[in-house]
């Protein structure tokens, strides 16, 4: 298979494997030309052993690529739009920085796509995944599918004709589930996330009621998620929250935990203390909310003085296009995001805290000065350098300052011990217009498997 080494696509890991995996199909060959590379550049520069890089690059290469779907149309057309990318790619890559202490850790989520994926058949796109994640429970033996059977069984109607109706009569269905792989220092963890579509459902998320229904059967008794019903009920900014999304660790139930997903159109300050506090009962010091306030500011462009009780201006539409594919989920397209995290047996969640930069930061290098600046400041600079040049390898298609949307989210998350988590989270612009020109996009390989 050939090796990438345009602009300084390649890495010694990226390299080596290219020599002897073997092409397969113009669908696999073009997502892991495309993907295996980006993969390869983020192992790398996030300080991963060589034997770590391997282990990450052939998971990928067997376990995720056959279930990225057909390749796109030389137009960047695909067959079914994810909302992982705003340009409907099926994949989106993080990046947690490291602390004083440790490494940076790499991970990717996916939305696996087959040949059925929006037809009578699967309408929501939810066989490749349950295909997949069977696969990979029966190589892997850390991961458990209970939570993720459960939640296929009680978030969706399960009549396909009538979902089938719904799309005639002009519905539109697009994301249901997603699958992300991280590659920590213990190993592979895998997470499935959930965005419920029932049916006759018009508003773009079910009410917290069915969620209840779904989770009391896991918990009848859990304090967290008690404490979040309260918030959400009582509290000003808790009313504004919405629910769209829930995510779940495939390990064993007594080990996993409920990430569940709000939305808020507030972006002052004043709403983001409210909130990570959970309205005051969760102590937060105010030095790491000092810190979460200027990471902000960072990666926003806004002035040191800017008020803690007003908006944050909202950038115009980068990307027009993507209104059409969330036409169900326009929510995802403005407001703050946050994920309450309920842990067995746990009194009050853990909070994170996303702030959506492709609308309201600045280009994308201004953006990463402004993250590593923060970093620097902060004693974590370790790997500032790394993350530069990574993105600009990421990005052969344009410079960095000529836009914005690769850095797509940057998120935080308080930890006991006074530091924050802080994770930024980059998409491929797979389907940009200056990387299709530039022959760097959507182009099927022709290569296939020799005979001999």
């Amino acid at each position: 298979m050939a090796v990438s080494t345009r602009n300084g696509q390649s890495t010694k890991a990226w390299a080596s494997l290219s020599q002897y995996l073997p092409p397969r199909t113009p669908d696999l060959d073009y997502w892991w030309s495309l993907t295996g590379i980006h993969l390869a550049i983020m192992l790398e520069a996030g300080g991963y052993g060589i034997e770590k890089q391997y282990e990450a690059l052939l998971f990928h290469y067997h376990w995720v690529v056959p279930y990225m779907g057909p390749a796109p149309t030389a137009d960047g057309h695909l067959k079914w739009q994810s909302l992982l990318g705003v340009e409907g790619s099926p994949i989106e890559y993080s990046w947690k920085w490291n602390t004083p202490t440790s490494k940076p850790d790499v991970r990717f989520t996916m939305e696996a796509i087959n040949e059925f994926t929006g037809s009578a058949m699967d309408p929501l796109n939810q066989e490749a995944s349950r295909e997949m994640l069977h696969r990979i429970s029966a190589a892997v033996p850390s991961v458990d599918l209970t939570w993720v059977n459960h939640f296929f069984a009680t978030l969706y109607d399960h009549d396909r004709s009538k979902y089938v109706s719904e799309a005639a009569a002009g519905a539109h269905f697009t994301t249901t589930i997603m699958t992300a792989a991280e590659f920590l220092p213990k190993g592979l963890n895998m997470k499935t996330y959930f965005i419920p579509r029932r049916l006759n459902q018009t508003s773009g998320q079910i009410p917290l009621s069915l969620w209840e229904e779904s989770l009391v059967q896991l918990d009848p008794e859990s304090s967290a998620r008690a404490a979040l019903h309260e918030f959400v009920e009582t509290n000003p900014e808790g009313n504004l929250l919405t629910p769209f999304m829930l995510a779940v660790d495939d390990v064993v139930p007594a080990k996993s935990r409920l990430k569940f997903y709000f939305q808020t159109p507030h972006t002052s300050f004043a709403s983001v203390r409210e909130i990570m506090t959970l309205g005051g009962k969760i102590a937060v010091p105010e030095e790491q909310l000092r810190d979460l306030r200027t990471l902000i500011s960072a990666v926003t462009g806004l002035p040191p003085d800017f008020p803690e009780d007003e908006e944050v201006p909202c950038a115009p539409e980068y990307n027009p296009s993507a209104k059409e594919n969330f036409v169900e989920l326009p929510i995802l397209l403005s407001g703050y995001l946050y994920y309450f995290d309920i842990a067995p047996g746990a009194l009050l969640p853990d909070i994170k805290f996303y702030t959506p930069v492709r609308r309201y930061g600045r280009d994308d290098l201004s953006l990463a000065r402004g993250i590593i600046d923060w970093m620097q400041s902060h004693g974590r600079g370790e790997y500032c350098s790394q993350y530069l040049s990574m993105l600009e390898r990421l990005s052969p298609h344009r410079a960095l300052d000529e836009g914005k949307g690769m850095q797509t989210y940057v998120s935080c998350l308080f930890r006991k011990n006074g530091e924050l988590d802080i994770t930024t989270y980059i998409g491929p612009e797979a389907f940009a217009p200056t990387r299709l020109s530039n022959g760097q996009g959507a182009k099927r390989a022709t290569r296939r498997r020799s005979n001999s």
